[in-house]
């Protein structure tokens, strides 16, 4: 009996919880498994594996193809479906030589997958959640005739059979007719291997006349007399019932186990090599919401699990794997995860608590030993509390499991803040379980101390118990200064476990002074104005602020009178009342301090100005996306930066009244050793770095110079002013731009100034590569000649294009825009707006286009960031059409329907465009019944794939599709090209409610026999024998048989 359940636990936590071991394959994107023990079992069997580069690509989309082999490899295993081959194409799309072509012709010949109607198989195509259930209900012997897995409402037979058994089990989002992805096709398949058999007692075929009746008895399960009974199902001494991994995996076996949280669990083996431990649901979870609780009282009080005492009385409680000493009367704190486990009695066996803080990434070293490395590591993790104290290494894999960070993921990197479940107590020698702790920034509004903080609104809850927070939560829990930000760290289930001081620093009033000099009155050059050359440490804006005559305070002595005012540097932190300076910061036995901030890297004191800048960069210097970077000189420490980091670079080296360049950014800039800088933190928080100041230290801040002007013409404002679109490549975002010279072309040019109006002066920007891979960045390539689809290869560009050699480089997440003006797009073969790939594709295809008179290429400019292509625009589309009037698969334009009306029971749509439909492009017309409440339902679907071209509005009478209720129904037109790829779509308007038990006509090319109805049922009348499939009990069929049956 399942007892109260508080929260759901984050699926992120879930997933911490598996042990996996020696026999689990170890994926690079482990990390974006959802369905771990599904995915690490089914690869272990070899029946899905991963890729070359060793990612198992979880979201990818699984083809028809791909299901094929699956199948083969559950039902011959691996070693021997790997050698099955094909004498005969098995569909016209699918030759011999095809990769999938022995498993197609496999599957297709055991009745468990079927081709479409114009014999194609299409094995690069998606496959639906319902066909791929389809098709393990066929491996687990199901009869598709029989079960009524076939005809309009097929998908429903199927989907109320496999969720019958559990086959969706793991997915509660299972929606039937989205593509499956290939970790869901693993969870259907591992479901598959736990569901049992099923075969069919007698079945005969009997022919009276022109019609073939098949007549079935009932369905059974199937028994196991094996010693594999009990393999699969769990049960001690089995269930007598053949489970379908117990019939074809006779080495794999399901144990009972306890992971090592202590969690009663599900232990999987293949030939004696341990895959993985996982945790069973628990009966009953409860988030600790109470800071006086202990275990007993969350398992017992009638407001949480509700068990009785009685129920209770044996219960053994573990603690974060630890079961010495742990008692009912155990305190439990607020955010800890209670789960029950119940015997088969209903009493609760086993408790477990599960407790996580908080813990930062200090380290990752690549620099492993070679015993190290001969253990599985790669790298070594240094975790250690918010403020640097206390601290443990750790590996991303290890032989020894014990000394892994287990939950690691790529996306660990310096700085990460975690919440770590440990053995033993925060840095003990065991981490059950991690992952990154969600951060939230922002103004405190309220707090209760120890007790909750309120930030922009929303209250958090500290983790604590009735003795505080102690031991709980890292970093302040009281005395919060409402002026300042905050960073606070969650649990997955939203409690807080750590806090850092103010994220960014307000620093409006504190200037950066390059120099001082003076300038001559105009009336007497005796008589001297003095001015201190200040940045701003708001924005990085340069001024003069006028000084007092007689007293600057602080900047007086750098005054060089005797010179008649020449520049003298100063490089300082300083204030201003008025014209009156003042140093920002004094000296205490904390260092320089200054308004609740501390500062690294400026000494005021100094006698010589080259020695009051004294700490630079370490040799790594600085890059946009470090996460932390370090110091060198008088300064030696590590400081870290996240997105709210402030920057400031100053370049003063030509040290005079009239040149400084400045740049200012929020969030990451790039910087040498060959300069200085200033670090300034929070007062409390030494290591966080709030505001970073680069002096002469080749400060930029990256893709953020570098524009694209996009657009096909440059608007003239005033005399020698002009604007244009551009495009940043640092955040991809476009905007109009003032620029102070006419461009003729688009390209990539690099931010050389910005004058105190906004003006733009731009120079080119040349920073390209023969070779681009995951390492490139900053890369921008100009009139790339792209000449066919295969050179886009799961959404990277491969192999050499155009002079250019590129490494799978990904162009996933790029943004793609048509740089052609509207008459180059009207007069090319392609004159749809590219701006996805999709698209990309569907223009590469049409200039290859055969029936072109001259075929051609697409032209694109790229830009490299981090690895990645981040930006294509498309310059131009080439090929040339035939100037006979033939029109190519480019041409074609779907732009509508008519005569979508009701006449008697038949439905009729007619198509409306332009161009011909190419040879072979499969053309659907679905008939989807609306409804706003329950979503959209397709009702049926009619396909036609010609083998000869036509014109759109040539269409003749392709078939009937049943309207079964009344509601208001409407139509997808979809015509795809022969890989599968749409390329054109429309959706009609509602049609009004119609009648129940009417027809939808569509009318397509190629012709049928007409419908007509016939009792219940429409049969096509035709001269050739009728087959029937009928469910008939054998009483039945011999009443029928006596009465004689005809074919009307």
């Amino acid at each position: 009996m399942k007892k109260f359940l508080s929260l759901v636990l984050a699926l992120v936590m879930t997933m911490s919880l598996v042990t996996v071991s020696a026999g689990a394959k170890d994926f690079t994107d482990d990390s974006e498994i959802t369905y771990k023990e599904a995915v690490d079992v089914i690869s272990a069997l070899g029946v899905v594996d991963g890729y070359s580069g060793g990612d198992f690509r979880p979201d990818d989309v699984l083809t028809r193809g791909a299901a094929a082999k699956i199948i083969c490899n559950l039902i011959l295993g691996p070693t021997t479906a790997s050698a099955l081959s094909a004498g005969t194409a098995p569909f016209k799309d699918v030759p011999v030589t095809n990769t999938f072509a022995g498993y197609i012709t496999y599957c297709s010949q055991q009745g468990i997958i079927s081709g479409y109607a114009d014999g194609t198989f299409r094995p690069t195509g998606t496959l639906s959640g319902n066909a791929f259930m389809k098709m393990l209900l066929g491996a687990l012997g199901y009869d598709s005739s029989i079960e009524g897995y076939t005809g309009a409402n097929w998908q429903v037979s199927v989907i109320k059979q496999a969720s019958g058994i559990g086959l969706d089990d793991g997915n509660d989002e299972f929606v039937g007719s989205q593509a499956v992805t290939r970790q869901e096709a693993a969870l259907y398949a591992f479901n598959m291997l736990q569901a049992t058999m099923v075969e069919y007692d007698k079945k005969d075929t009997i022919v009276v006349g022109d019609i073939t009746i098949n007549t079935t008895s009932t369905r059974k399960d199937v028994e196991n007399n094996t010693n594999t009974d009990g393999n699969i199902d769990g049960e001690r001494n089995g269930d007598g019932l053949m489970q379908f991994g117990e019939k074809y995996f006779k080495d794999l076996e399901k144990e009972d186990a306890t992971d090592i949280f202590g969690h009663p669990s599900s232990k999987w083996v293949y030939d004696g090599d341990d895959v993985g431990t996982y945790a069973n649901e628990a009966d009953a979870t409860y988030v600790v919401e109470d800071d006086d609780m202990d275990v007993g009282q969350v398992v017992t009080s009638s407001s949480y699990m509700n068990y009785s005492s009685s129920e209770a009385k044996d219960a053994k409680y573990f603690l974060n794997g630890d079961d010495n000493e742990v008692k009912s009367s155990e305190l439990v704190a607020v955010g800890d995860i209670v789960e029950a486990y119940e015997n088969d009695n209903g009493d609760v066996e086993t408790v477990v608590v599960s407790r996580y803080t908080v813990a930062k990434i200090d380290k990752v070293d690549t620099d492993v030993s070679t015993a190290e490395s001969r253990n599985g590591a790669s790298e070594v993790l240094t975790l250690t509390d918010l403020d640097g104290d206390n601290s443990n290494d750790y590996y991303d894999k290890y032989d020894d499991a014990e000394k892994t960070l287990r939950g690691y993921a790529s996306s660990y990197d310096e700085g990460s803040v975690l919440a770590v479940a440990f053995r033993d107590g925060k840095f003990g020698d065991e981490v059950l379980a991690s992952y990154e702790a969600e951060a939230v920034t922002g103004e405190v509004t309220a707090f209760r101390e120890d007790e909750t903080v309120t930030m922009d609104g929303t209250k958090y809850e500290f983790a604590r118990n009735e003795n505080g927070t102690a031991g709980f939560v890292d970093g302040t829990t009281s005395n919060f200064d409402f002026d300042k930000e905050y960073t606070i760290y969650l649990t997955a289930d939203g409690y807080v476990i750590g806090v850092e001081g103010a994220a960014g620093a307000d620093l409006s009033d504190v200037y950066y002074v390059a120099g001082v000099y003076g300038e001559e009155s105009r009336y007497n050059n005796e008589q001297l104005t003095w001015y201190a050359q200040a940045v701003s440490l708001e924005d990085g804006s340069v001024s003069d602020i006028k000084l007092d005559k007689d007293n600057a305070g602080a900047l007086e002595g750098f005054k060089d009178k005797g010179n008649k005012g020449d520049y003298a540097e100063v490089r300082g932190l300083y204030t201003f009342d008025d014209d009156v300076a003042e140093v920002w910061g004094k000296n205490t036995d904390n260092g320089l301090v200054a308004d609740n901030y501390r500062i690294y890297g400026f000494n005021p004191g100094a006698t010589s100005v080259n020695d009051r800048l004294h700490t630079a960069l370490s040799s790594d210097g600085l890059a946009m996306d470090d996460s932390r970077f370090s110091t060198t000189g008088a300064v030696e420490k590590t400081f870290y930066v996240d997105e709210n980091t402030q920057y400031l670079g100053v370049d003063a080296t030509k040290a005079t009244a009239d040149d400084i360049d400045t740049v200012y950014s929020v969030g990451g800039m790039k910087g040498s050793n060959a300069g200085n800088v200033i670090v300034i933190v929070d007062e409390d928080e030494s290591r966080d770095a709030l505001y970073v100041i680069l002096v002469n230290a080749d400060a930029s801040v990256g893709s953020a110079d570098i524009l694209y002007a996009a657009g096909s013409s440059t608007d003239k404002v005033g005399t020698d002013k002009y604007v244009r679109e551009f495009w940043s490549m640092d955040d991809n975002t476009s905007e109009d731009i003032t620029i102070d010279e006419k461009l003729s072309a688009n390209g990539f040019y690099e931010v050389d100034s910005i004058d105190e109006d906004g003006v733009y002066t731009l120079k080119d920007y040349d920073k390209t590569a023969s070779s681009i891979d995951e390492d490139s960045d900053g890369i921008a390539v100009e009139d790339l000649a792209l000449e066919n689809t295969d050179q886009i290869y799961r959404n990277a560009l491969s192999g050499s294009i155009d002079g250019v050699k590129f490494d799978d480089v990904s162009i996933a997440n790029a943004t793609i825009i048509d740089g052609r003006s509207r008459a180059d797009r009207n007069d090319s073969v392609y004159d749809r707006e590219i701006n996805s790939i999709s698209r990309l594709e569907a223009a590469l295809d049409a200039v290859r286009d055969e029936d072109l008179k001259d075929q051609g290429t697409v032209e694109i400019d790229l830009y490299v960031k981090d690895g990645e292509i981040t930006f294509i625009c498309v310059t131009d589309v080439g090929g040339v059409a035939k100037d006979d009037g033939e029109q190519g698969s480019s041409e074609l334009d779907l732009t509508g329907v008519e005569n979508f009306v009701c006449n008697s029971n038949i439905v009729t749509v007619d198509l409306v465009g332009t161009g011909k439909i190419p040879a072979n492009y499969p053309v659907t017309v679905t008939l989807m019944k609306a409804n706003s409440t329950e979503g959209d339902a397709e009702v049926g679907s009619k396909e036609h794939v010609n083998e000869t071209a036509y014109e759109v509005n040539d269409w003749n009478n392709l078939g009937q599709i049943a309207i079964q209720e009344s509601g208001n129904y409407y139509v997808i037109i979809t015509i795809e090209n022969e890989d599968g790829r749409v390329v054109d779509e429309f959706t009609s308007s509602t049609l009004p409610s119609r009648k129940a038990n009417s027809f939808f006509q569509v009318t397509c090319c190629a012709r049928k026999p007409p419908l007509v109805r016939a009792g219940a049922f429409p049969v096509s009348i035709t001269s050739r024998p009728v087959v029937l499939n009928i469910v008939l009990q054998p009483r039945v069929l011999a009443r029928g048989l006596e009465k004689g049956l005809s074919r009307s």
